[in-house]
């Protein structure tokens, strides 16, 4: 197995030990000081509460008005990210210079959805101070906006330096998106690995693709790893996203080979409402809502952001679909294998689900007496990125 799927445990502990028996209170807390700017903070928490000193104002009169903007900025990331951006901008030009400004942008902008010029933001602040990115949440962002700008193999090292800090992320979801966004990435660099093994096959007379695990260290490597990232979401306590981790897991278990791993995977999601829908000693309401919680899943997958690869979507969604509705997921799969997703590194193992539904085993196992309405629109290729 991957070296970095064996540590992983060890390294998301990290923090914890770190910070010995402290609460999550307790570590929201460092992970807000350790976004403090250095010209901002001071040395003991006594200093901190009361801000700059006076020898500091003395030296720097904007000081205190440079601090308060980009305070002011931090706390209107979530709820008005243009005003975070002009409260950078005043920041910036108060006190040029300095990294902090230049990181409030970037993620402001990120915010509004430019992912470019986040780049660059985070690009001038790295320049200007290479530490100034290492707080969890500015590292979450960097990572995101090197993903969005095509710069994966770098998003990949941030998510690896993030991952062991999940723990100061304050909310459930946000660590469960960062594993989800790393699993996904490392699956592309897993598919990226095996079309060049696949190409170096090629080039050197042999098959044009390298048969089922067989597809070469490095791309068996990054896949160990998401699995690894994708298993320790699915042990954390649960959030709104675990059914797609419960999906992605399936996912990447399968293209390594292992379905019947990957189908266990979904047993206790999937195919357990899936059950709940055809049991006849359910009542009418419980089996009309697993139904549409069923048929929903596929279709909430359009509005995701963590895909690496957007073919994957399709795939995702063929795995939601595969036991309420055969049809639906062959539709899926035959999307998939058409488009992109047919030309790429996993199109052996989409076919191998394509033709077990067609067998009517039901991507291996069974399906429900009666399937739910399918009420999800017409297969799209719909992009994004994480």
């Amino acid at each position: 197995m991957h070296l970095g799927s064996l540590l992983l445990p060890a390294l998301l502990a990290l923090p914890l030990a770190a910070h010995g028996g402290q609460s999550s209170g307790d570590l929201v807390a460092a992970a807000a000081a350790a976004g403090r700017p250095p010209e901002c903070s001071a040395r003991t928490r006594r200093a901190i509460a009361r801000g700059p000193s006076v020898w500091e104002r003395a030296r720097a009169p904007e000081l205190p008005r440079y601090c308060d903007l980009l305070a002011r900025g931090q706390a209107q990331l979530g709820g008005n990210p243009e005003a975070a951006r002009e409260s950078a901008r005043l920041a910036a030009q108060i006190l040029p210079g300095h990294a902090a400004p230049q990181v409030l942008l970037a993620r402001a902008a990120l915010a509004l959805g430019s992912a470019e010029d986040a780049a660059r933001a985070f690009d001038s602040a790295r320049q200007i101070d290479p530490r100034s990115v290492e707080d969890p949440h500015t590292l979450h962002d960097l990572a995101r906006s090197l993903a969005r700008t095509g710069k994966r193999d770098e998003a990949l090292a941030m998510y690896r330096a993030l991952v062991p800090r999940i723990d100061l992320l304050g909310a459930a979801d946000q660590r469960a998106l960062v594993l989800l966004e790393a699993a996904h990435l490392s699956m592309a660099a897993a598919g990226a690995a095996a079309s060049t093994a696949a190409a170096s096959t090629a080039a050197a007379g042999g098959a044009a693709r390298p048969p089922a695990g067989a597809r070469g260290e490095g791309a068996r490597a990054d896949l160990d790893e998401a699995i690894a990232y994708l298993r320790e979401a699915r042990q954390r306590s649960q959030s709104q996203l675990a059914r797609d981790v419960t999906l992605s897991l399936a996912l990447a278990l399968d293209r390594a080979g292992d379905r019947a791993q990957a189908d266990a995977a979904l047993e206790g999601d999937v195919a357990g409402a899936a059950a709940r829908a055809a049991d006849p000693h359910a009542g009418t309401a419980a089996r009309e809502h697993a139904a549409d919680d069923l048929a929903s899943a596929a279709a909430r997958l359009r509005s995701v952001g963590y895909l690496a690869v957007p073919e994957d979507r399709l795939a995702l969604e063929a795995l939601a679909l595969e036991r309420t509705s055969a049809a639906a997921a062959l539709a899926r799969w035959e999307a998939y294998l058409s488009g992109a997703g047919g030309q790429g590194p996993w199109a052996a193992a989409a076919r191998a689900r394509l033709d077990a539904l067609r067998k009517g085993a039901g991507g291996g196992g069974p399906r429900p007496a009666r399937a739910p309405r399918e009420r999800v629109a017409a297969p799209t290729r719909a992009g994004g990125a994480p």
